[in-house]
């Protein structure tokens, strides 16, 4: 029987998702989402849980979601996308903080669901970034309205567009992350990150949680839906084939604007 694509471990007051793919660096798929959710709607109900760790088993955190023979058009685009963003919604609106630990490959959808948690820890050798423009892609997960208001316009436009993987240290400086420290350390920081939150009062926080992402977002169906909608048109085109062709041919791509 294959191993969960998502595993929960729960310590003390501490629960810890494991995405678990590591032989596809923890690639997103439809079966990893509906274990989220099935997670999500139990730690919801779980007062004794006061503080998700979320984090990627073997050599990196997320690769985005899976590209290698999985076939993708406009509609089922669509219907993929829906329930990313409903899954990285539910993780941001969680009633206990969440804090994303951050070690190897970090990006595309990867990055998007650790822009939905409350706080992110990173390895000053990891690898973080939107490299999805290189590959034809469009990024659909909530980079356009959670990236700013984290990093700011100018500097998310320029990670969005550019397709540039940060270091840890970087990442820290410009506030994509809230702690860099070096990988040896990452777990110690992690633990006493959540050793702090878990000792301040739950409903407090959940509530201060509430209200940030709430203000910060109010369009975010709105965005949302802009989102995907213009990932889900982008399938049509011949550069997205191009751009995913040459990655898995190891080769540099030739975009068109076709």
């Amino acid at each position: 029987m294959a191993e969960s694509p998502l595993i929960s471990r729960k310590d003390g007051a501490v629960t810890t998702l494991f995405l678990n793919r590591p032989d596809r660096l923890n690639a997103i798929t439809d079966a990893m989402l509906d274990r989220f959710e099935e997670e999500l709607a139990h730690i919801r109900k779980d007062t004794t849980t006061r503080v998700v760790l979320i984090r990627g088993r073997g050599k990196g955190f997320c690769a985005g979601v899976e590209m290698k023979g999985v076939t993708y058009n406009p509609l089922n685009a669509k219907t993929f996308l829906e329930k990313l963003n409903r899954v990285i919604h539910e993780v941001e609106m969680l009633p206990q903080p969440t804090v994303a630990v951050i070690h190897g490959a970090c990006v595309a959808g990867g990055l998007e669901l650790t822009l939905a948690c409350t706080f992110r820890v990173a390895a000053y050798q990891s690898k973080l970034g939107l490299p999805e423009t290189g590959l034809g892609l469009v990024a659909a997960a909530g980079t356009t309205y959670r990236l700013p208001r984290l990093v700011g316009y100018g500097k998310a436009l320029e990670l969005a567009l550019m397709g540039r993987l940060i270091d840890g240290r970087e990442a820290e400086s410009i506030g994509l992350v809230t702690e860099s420290v070096d990988a040896d350390a990452l777990d110690t920081a992690a633990a006493r990150l959540a050793e702090d939150l878990g000792r301040r009062a739950p409903l407090a926080m959940s509530f201060i949680k509430d209200a940030f992402a709430l203000n910060a977002a109010p369009n975010r169906e709105m965005s949302n839906m802009l989102e995907i909608l213009f990932a889900s048109v982008n399938h049509f085109s011949k550069d997205k084939v191009e751009g995913l062709q040459a990655f898995f041919e190891k080769r540099p791509p030739v975009f068109r604007g076709e």
